[in-house]
């Protein structure tokens, strides 16, 4: 029996663009039936625990543009990125785990993180399922 495809995404960026990306790639891979990861550190972290998908707060780095760029997104998407996760998530091929370092550095209570995602794991069990991945993507 030939396995499914996998497809990870190793997440690290907090702001709106990146998550947005994050979100609609894994949403996309596991409707597909691909076997889909999201790897949380950092930044990408606290705003999946935190549940704050939809804060359009993009990087300064791109000033009205980004303005703009906010106001189109509500515009063409306004289905919250958290509401489309989660009925994915059921779907049961994507699977979502933060790292263990990057919990406690970010000072994230474990057990509220627990309830987030699929597990707390560290870096040798995140590598290890992204081992035979056909796509691995750093966000």
């Amino acid at each position: 029996m030939k396995s499914r495809k996998k497809f990870i995404i190793f997440a690290h960026s907090g702001t709106y663009d990146k998550l947005y990306q994050i979100v609609t790639l894994a949403i996309t891979a596991a409707s597909m039936g691909r076997d889909t990861y999201i790897f949380l550190f950092f930044w990408a972290l606290k705003r999946f625990v935190n549940e704050d998908f939809d804060l359009t707060k993009l990087s300064n780095e791109f000033g009205k543009e980004g303005e703009q760029l906010s106001r189109r997104i509500r515009e063409i998407n306004p289905i919250s990125l958290k509401e489309i996760l989660d009925d994915v998530r059921a779907m049961g091929n994507l699977k979502i785990y933060a790292c263990t370092t990057a919990v406690k550095l970010m000072e994230l209570e474990e057990s509220v993180v627990k309830s987030k995602v699929d597990d707390i794991v560290g870096l040798t069990t995140l590598l290890e399922l992204a081992d035979g991945a056909e796509t691995q993507l750093f966000i």
